[in-house]
């Protein structure tokens, strides 16, 4: 296992390990063992489950988050993979949020549940790239 990243890249590392090169290695392979991975890392509440839809939509996202670091470890620009990452990430609804003490920060918009995890994913990939750690995946 790959030492912990740092900051937000550590969500991101923590998603794309979900999958290894082992048989069976899968931790995301049906929705409940997917919803279990997600509660345990903060983003889905207790409560809450996976549609078969969203289940397929979070292995797309994982596919085109791990295509376009593949991308970058080989030093190849994949314009298919960038573009299928930024439509998995579009379903996080970010808008950017202002708090009267001139904070301003990425939030999602919905309300459902999903969503927040696309988010919170996207979210990372934002500050991790505004902090010029993103090329630490490579």
């Amino acid at each position: 296992m790959p030492d912990p990243a740092p900051g937000p890249l550590h969500l991101i590392q923590s998603f794309v390990n979900t999958l290894s090169a082992e048989p069976d290695a899968d931790l995301l392979a049906t929705r409940e063992e997917a919803a279990a991975w997600l509660r345990d890392a903060a983003l889905l509440p207790a409560e809450s489950g996976l549609s078969g839809s969203e289940h397929a939509a979070l292995l797309r996202l994982r596919e085109a988050v791990r295509d376009t670091l593949a991308a970058h470890t080989d030093g190849r620009e994949d314009p298919e993979a960038a573009a299928r990452l930024t439509k998995a990430l579009a379903e996080g609804r970010l808008v950017v949020t202002v708090e009267a003490v001139s904070m301003v920060q990425l939030a999602s918009a919905a309300r459902a549940s999903y969503p927040g995890v696309v988010a919170a994913i996207a979210v990372a990939i934002a500050e991790a790239a505004a902090a010029g750690t993103w090329p630490l995946m490579l």
